[in-house]
């Protein structure tokens, strides 16, 4: 069994990418994958949550995880495309840092990633060379 994780800029247009996305996320199921670690900060983690919550219906053993950076409030409900949320932070960190550590936390969880990324600058290229850094396995849909 092994997860996957996703990081992407919040408002790049991945629309185009969907079906090579779709592809390579059942591949990796087929592979293995169970676990898929989305932190639903922008658009590449919202299409990602679809896709695999569209998938669930041929694979229904996969999980489809949101990561949370934030402590949930009483009113938060879990958004229909996930199975569980889960708060990867140990002790707390100032709210600026929360993203930065949670997607540490994330790569630290993952065995590959799917990324859509398309500058070398924020947090989802910071998690990306991170993750990279650590020797996992990068799959870039947008190239």
């Amino acid at each position: 069994m092994s997860s996957v994780a996703f990081f992407g800029h919040r408002d790049f247009d991945y629309e185009p990418y969907s079906k090579k996305i779709q592809e390579k996320i059942a591949t990796l199921i087929e592979e293995g994958a169970t676990t898929f670690y989305n932190g639903m900060r922008g658009r590449f983690d919202v299409l990602c949550a679809e896709i695999v919550c569209g998938l669930k219906p041929r694979y229904p053993h996969i999980e489809n995880i949101m990561v949370l950076s934030y402590p949930p409030h009483a009113d938060w409900r879990l958004p229909r495309q996930f199975d569980e949320s889960v708060y990867l932070l140990e002790r707390p960190v100032p709210p600026r840092f929360a993203v930065f550590y949670t997607n540490r936390a994330i790569v630290e969880r993952a065995d590959f990633i799917i990324s859509g990324i398309v500058l070398k600058s924020g947090g989802a290229w910071a998690a990306c060379h991170y993750a990279q850094n650590c020797g996992k396995p990068i799959w870039n849909a947008v190239k």
